[in-house]
């Protein structure tokens, strides 16, 4: 983890994205091999989903990890070990 995930500039583009990432899976619903993972803002949290695009049916809701950088606000002292002093 460095700085960057720390300092954020104003937005440059008019319209944000997230990148989806291809994955090697066929949809269950449609046949489709056409299915991304990318990163959600779900009721019950921050995830990162994989989706087929043709259909958007779920093929899994994940909680994100620390290689995923999601939420890009998330506390830098995250995945520190806790003490007995707080």
């Amino acid at each position: 983890m460095g700085v960057e995930r720390l300092i954020f500039e104003p937005p440059a583009e008019k319209f944000l994205h997230v990148e989806r990432t291809p994955v090697e899976a066929t949809c269950p619903r449609c046949g489709s091999a056409d299915v991304a993972r990318y990163p959600v803002a779900n009721y019950v949290g921050p995830r990162i989903v994989t989706k087929c695009q043709e259909c958007f049916y779920h093929l899994s809701v994940d909680m994100p990890t620390a290689d995923d950088h999601w939420p890009p606000w998330q506390s830098a002292t995250l995945d520190w070990p806790s003490s007995r002093a707080g």
